[in-house]
């Protein structure tokens, strides 16, 4: 299965990325329509986004004696998972948030922490001029701030 449909892929992927080389503002337009539907769901939606990240915190008592021991780069065996209460707290939301203006797949792109989901719609449709009407969409929450 993993080789079946490789030709035929590559063939439209190069055929894609040359369209898109030539036309970068069909990029440009889905960048700044995705990023603003991006940008509008998080504060649409920051108050559960913030009670939630903020329940791990009371739940701090909780799991603070199984912090990972080896995490990162140069390990000093004191780090706690407060990326994974950003990813979860924000990422694992954005397929169900995203969902009242895309629809949404998971086709099994490999993915670890990572957010990355294909986005169909009539906006980004029209913002690739009828290229496309989906676009994979990739969201690496590495770095997370405490919300106010």
């Amino acid at each position: 299965m993993i080789n079946l449909h490789r030709d035929e892929q590559f063939k439209r992927y190069h055929l894609a990325r040359n369209h898109l080389i030539a036309n970068p503002d069909y990029l440009i337009e889905l960048e700044k329509l995705l990023t603003f539907e991006l940008s509008s769901t998080l504060e649409l939606n920051v108050s559960e986004i913030v009670r939630d990240y903020n329940e791990a915190s009371y739940l701090y008592p909780f799991w603070e004696n199984y912090p990972p021991e080896d995490r990162g780069r140069d390990p000093i065996k004191d780090q706690y998972p407060w990326i994974e209460v950003g990813e979860h707290a924000i990422g694992s939301k954005l397929p169900r948030l995203l969902n009242l203006k895309f629809q949404i797949r998971d086709s099994g792109f490999p993915t670890g922490t990572d957010q990355r989901f294909l986005l169909t719609s009539d906006s980004i449709g029209h913002a690739t001029q009828g290229l496309t009407s989906s676009a994979w969409f990739f969201i690496d929450i590495t770095k997370c701030r405490t919300p106010r």
